[in-house]
């Protein structure tokens, strides 16, 4: 299989110079590491940004355009069973994408440099030359996954309280508190009693195994959002494992896919948060750069980031320590400095080409960040 990867790989290499690596989703880490994330001052960081590309790639057709925390774009693809359990992902990167800023400029002839469209382009032909047409699959019996079944059967037969035939209420609300406090292990504990419960009565009847499932992955979900997760990811999430949830014919399957969803549901509450965040904030800045001078409102920032607006601007606010408001209009302002040395724009068109409504407003946004109105500005920009 590797052979048919490299093949395709090294066609990707000729046209267009961009590296392609095999990322194993279930032990958190590149077969092969990629050399640019080695020799990255946030190398640390670097499997939980690609793990993180690969489940929102799962969630998102199969493919994801994502940025690793030094700004550059990565493109991942998932590699699924016939379960749609992701195996590996395929990491297509570093590209340097668009206007490169200040400290990207030193990247240029050594990262390769695609338009947008370029970059779409190439993520759109990986789908079908990877996804469908590696297939890499695990048995069932996965060591991961035998760990997993391990936990939840020896919780059900240790735990006395398991043992009984009514359900343990009270360790939902230990659960709760576990996520809300932000403590992993001891909600991967919680969670393991509360399955072994669910396995242990079920005596293998699969639907009503099914049922218990759901109604504790909705829980899981209303208490993540309680603890301060975006709701539209979670709900996204939940959505996704209802729906997978119906087509398992038999337990080990199920248990199989429960393994992946407990791991990718855990990760994205306690561990791919900041990750998450600097994708959604370099996605917002590339955003407003293209789209500043078109009338721009923080719902639309939003909507393209797939983030709710109060959300969007509460974590962009923590990570730039400026609000979104205030980093459009002072990108406006920026762009405005330099058409002002146009004396033959007046200053209705030049609010008009960097997205103000109107050249009153344009000039006292201008006047509060720079400290003098454009007219002054336009006659000594030196200053």
């Amino acid at each position: 299989m590797n052979e048919k990867f490299n093949k395709y790989k090294n066609h990707i290499i000729s046209l267009c110079g961009v590296d392609c690596n095999l990322f194993d989703v279930r032990l958190r880490k590149f077969l092969e590491v990629p050399s640019f994330c080695q020799t990255c001052p946030r190398y640390p960081d670097h499997a939980n940004t690609h793990l993180y590309g690969c489940y929102e790639a799962q969630r998102w057709d199969d493919k994801y355009i994502y940025y690793c925390p030094r700004g550059f774009i990565f493109i991942a693809v998932a590699i699924c069973d016939e379960m749609h359990i992701m195996d590996y992902g395929v990491i297509a990167g570093p590209i340097l994408m668009g206007e490169p800023d200040e400290e990207q400029n030193a990247f240029l002839g050594i990262i390769p440099h695609l338009s947008t469209k370029n970059v779409n382009d190439l993520t759109e032909l990986m789908v079908p030359v990877f996804c469908r047409t590696l297939q890499f699959g695990r048995q069932w019996e996965d060591i991961q996954t035998k760990d997993f079944l391990n936990a939840v059967y020896d919780a059900a037969a240790e735990n006395t309280d398991i043992k009984k035939e009514q359900y343990p209420i009270s360790l939902e609300n230990d659960l709760r508190d576990s996520i809300i406090n932000g403590n992993k292990k001891r909600a991967k504990e919680i969670l393991n009693l509360l399955l072994g419960h669910i396995f242990f009565h079920s005596a293998g009847e699969l639907d009503k195994i099914k049922e218990r499932i759901t109604e504790l992955i909705v829980q899981l979900s209303r208490f993540s959002i309680e603890g301060g997760a975006e709701i539209s990811q979670i709900f996204s999430l939940n959505h996704n494992y209802l729906k997978e949830v119906e087509r398992f014919e038999n337990i080990e399957q199920l248990s199989v896919w429960l393994s992946s969803v407990m791991n990718e549901y855990f990760s994205y509450v306690f561990e791919l948060q900041d990750v998450k965040h600097a994708d959604s904030i370099y996605k917002a800045e590339r955003f407003i750069k293209e789209n500043y001078m078109q009338k721009l409102s923080l719902n639309d920032v939003a909507g393209h980031v797939y983030l709710s607006k109060a959300y969007l601007s509460k974590i962009f606010k923590e990570e730039t320590g400026i609000s979104l408001v205030n980093y459009i209009n002072r990108l406006r302002i920026d762009k405005s400095k330099t058409l002002l040395k146009d004396h033959s724009l007046s200053l209705a068109d030049i609010a008009a080409l960097v997205g103000f409504d109107d050249q009153s407003y344009f000039s006292k946004i201008f006047k509060g960040i720079t400290g003098v109105s454009p007219g002054k500005y336009r006659k000594n920009p030196s200053k």
